[in-house]
């Protein structure tokens, strides 16, 4: 019976202060838009690092003298090695073929000979796309016979790697002063609401109700409206993102984890704002 009271009397703070109600469920969806809005650029800085990172190679040349068969086993033995996902095996020959596609000349018309190295184009498990990994695997490449020169971006992964812990940082603080903006705005909008229910409360209060009874229609109320002012800010994230999709970046990345959030953390904001605003009064 308690239950179906609870859960009637919380309804029925919709239609007791419709004004009130809309503005809070409003001051939801807007709080939570800006937190998602922040969440999908998240979401899109970190792609575009590791579309980048997973193109990153790391060519490695053998000696001048190094046949095909050793140029095959030692791409074997590269294979072997922790943090290597594939090796691609340029023959001289293929070689002498890159060369003439990309130079718009064959070496023969150069040279008598072909002087291009045996090279073997190694990419990287996405946990070994660090610094630290990539500069402890090209000394076991070193180690190895005939290799003769290796060769990657190393200053951009290494600027790379000093700037992406800044930006997490950056965008760890943005995120949180963001929550906290939703959550005190949030709290003062709910705390008026229940603030212009005083006499309501007076009432039950004179009947003898207990602070428990008087706050649980309450925290129904907080409840629905957190769940309907994330519903709100996940349709309009939706449709502005593929808005933006449509007319400004087509490769944005989309996915269904910050609509997730965004529904638990509106169900959280409203459920905590509104406890902790009658809490408040009761006290």
């Amino acid at each position: 019976m308690s239950f179906w009271f609870t859960l009637r009397e919380g309804l029925k703070g919709f239609s007791r202060a419709r004004l009130a109600t809309i503005i809070t469920v409003t001051s939801i969806a807007f709080a939570l838009l800006l937190i998602g809005y922040f969440a999908v650029f998240v979401l899109n800085v970190d792609a575009l690092i590791g579309d980048f990172k997973s193109r990153f190679e790391i060519e490695v040349f053998l000696d001048a003298d190094a046949n095909e068969d050793a140029g095959k086993k030692i791409s074997n033995q590269i294979k072997t090695l922790d943090g290597v996902a594939a090796v691609e095996y340029i023959s001289k020959a293929k070689a002498a073929e890159r060369f003439e596609k990309e130079f718009g000349r064959s070496v023969f018309d150069v040279l008598d000979n072909n002087p291009l190295p045996i090279t073997c184009i190694v990419t990287l498990n996405e946990d070994y796309q660090n610094t630290q990994a990539i500069r402890k695997l090209t000394d076991e490449i070193k180690k190895l016979k005939y290799v003769n020169d290796i060769l990657y971006q190393g200053d951009l992964l290494v600027l790379m790697d000093q700037y992406i812990t800044l930006v997490y940082l950056i965008a760890s603080g943005i995120g949180f002063v963001l929550c906290l903006i939703a959550f005190i705005l949030l709290y003062n909008t709910i705390r008026l609401t229940i603030f212009a229910r005083s006499d309501i409360i007076e009432i039950m209060k004179l009947v003898g109700a207990t602070s428990r009874f008087i706050r649980r229609p309450f925290l129904v109320e907080g409840f629905i409206q957190g769940f309907l002012g994330a519903i709100l800010a996940n349709g309009l994230l939706f449709f502005s993102i593929k808005l933006m999709m449509r007319f400004v970046y087509p490769y944005m990345h989309h996915e269904m984890e910050p609509y997730i959030v965004l529904t638990i953390f509106g169900i959280l904001i409203g459920f905590l704002s509104s406890r902790m605003s009658v809490s408040r009064y009761l006290d």
